[in-house]
């Protein structure tokens, strides 16, 4: 699984790397918002972990760009924006999961699993839908 890191924090964009890694996560980290939107537009990621307070593009900006040019790839906002305006906008600009900082590793990796989960059941599913075949039935 490849994940692109969207972060200008560098001990934490880091520390995400390692970890992940642990986890045998492929790891890119863009360190400003035009950087990871130019790498994320590219379409080659199963998961983009995006800050919102980035140099050179916001990451609100980021998101609701990607969201308008048909980008689905899953996107987990990471960010000290803890108010629920932040939440609601973000979440409303298409992000799939958020998650304010600081945060426990463990529920970071725990979240990300579902959110993967939810992704290729929902790939399975467009499958079978153009396959014709009914889901209901598949198990």
């Amino acid at each position: 699984m490849r994940v692109l890191i969207i972060e200008d924090e560098t001990k934490v964009a880091n520390a995400l790397r390692a970890g992940l890694e642990a986890e045998h996560y492929e790891v890119t980290i863009a360190a400003t918002g035009e950087e990871g939107f130019f790498l994320a537009s590219q379409g080659s990621f199963d998961l983009l972990l995006l800050d919102l307070m980035l140099p050179r593009r916001d990451g609100i900006d980021v998101l609701a760009t990607l969201r308008k040019r048909g980008i689905q790839t899953p996107v987990f906002v990471l960010t000290a924006k803890d108010a629920v305006e932040d939440r609601v906008i973000g979440l409303d600009q298409g992000a799939d999961d958020y998650l304010t900082k600081p945060f426990a590793f463990s529920e970071l990796l725990a979240r990300i699993r579902a959110l993967l989960r939810r992704g290729r059941m929902d790939q399975i599913a467009r499958n079978a839908e153009y396959q014709g075949r009914d889901i209901t039935r598949i198990r």
